[in-house]
């Protein structure tokens, strides 16, 4: 995952507008920066670092929503986030059919019928990647120069790094914590998928206030990234899972009997995701993680 431009020179004692200002613009940039990247087409690289960088300016705009006038703009680009969303989805689609779905199945008809399933999720990416052309001419029109005089002129006098801060990371915290009780006692897609959006949010806003809490955010969020990188892949199990057996009870004869084939691969995939995430849970508890950063947000 590309990694956010650092904000240098601000502190727990910077004013909240420089903040806003200064941090929006940084994840404004990294948006911007893979744009390149679709001017002759749609690169899966590109599709990938935008999508992570919008979802990480719309955490900013969140955090500094109090500011005003930043509700629409989120809005906005959160338009731009589905888009890259809905072609990355069949990027990853098409590429698990091509490499490890036709590695695992060695009959020439089920091959074909993998060769049929490949070729319907790229039909679909084309209508993916004209809904996202069209959002990216919007976006470069419409957001960004909305976004830039927003940005310019957020005001905001009180502490960057101040009591209100530490209690928001709190109460993340505790909703981080109790989706991961829940998805232990259930850990189904749906609580998966729960867990996986709130430690995204949790990591996003440590992002963001890392200069309030000079090192030792750093060293946190690199215990975060390996839990938050196997939701990633046990969200694509899942999604795979779904998908998969939707095709395996409605698709054409021969797709279907390709779907029936690969779903007892995609179902062991999908077990030893699921115990990669509980043996990442028990590291959480073994190295007393949540009490760590409660103890960094007294």
């Amino acid at each position: 995952m590309a990694q956010p431009t650092p904000i240098r020179g601000l502190g727990p004692d910077s004013r909240l507008g420089e903040a806003a200002r200064r941090i929006l613009a940084g994840r404004l940039a990294d948006v911007r920066k893979p744009e390149a990247g679709f001017e002759e087409g749609v690169d899966d690289e590109s599709v990938h670092d935008m999508r992570v960088a919008t979802r990480r300016l719309r955490a900013a705009l969140q955090v500094f929503r109090p500011l005003g006038g930043l509700k629409k703009l989120e809005r906005e680009v959160k338009r731009i986030q589905d888009a890259l969303g809905g072609v990355r989805d069949l990027h990853v689609q098409a590429a698990w059919l091509e490499g490890t779905g036709r590695k695992a199945v060695k009959k020439p008809e089920a091959r074909e019928g993998i060769a049929a399933l490949r070729k319907a999720r790229l039909a679909e990416l084309e209508g993916q990647e004209t809904r996202l052309r069209a959002e990216l001419e919007r976006w470069v029109d419409r957001t960004v120069p909305r976004l830039l005089r927003k940005v310019d002129s957020l005001e905001g006098g009180r502490r960057f790094g101040g009591r209100r801060v530490r209690e928001h990371l709190r109460q993340r915290l505790r909703r981080v914590q109790q989706r991961m009780e829940t998805y232990v006692d259930a850990p189904d897609a749906a609580s998966a998928h729960e867990l996986r959006k709130d430690l995204k949010k949790l990591r996003y806003e440590l992002e963001i206030f890392q200069p309030t809490f000079r090192r030792t955010v750093g060293a946190l969020l690199e215990v975060l990234v390996p839990l938050q990188d196997g939701l990633g892949e046990l969200h694509d199990a899942d999604v795979r899972l779904e998908l998969f057996e939707r095709l395996a009870a409605e698709a054409k004869p021969r797709e279907r009997k390709a779907a029936r084939a690969l779903l007892p691969l995609i179902r062991e995939e999908r077990a030893k995701r699921a115990a990669e995430i509980a043996r990442e849970l028990q590291r959480w508890h073994a190295e007393e993680i949540p009490k760590r950063l409660r103890r960094m947000f007294a």
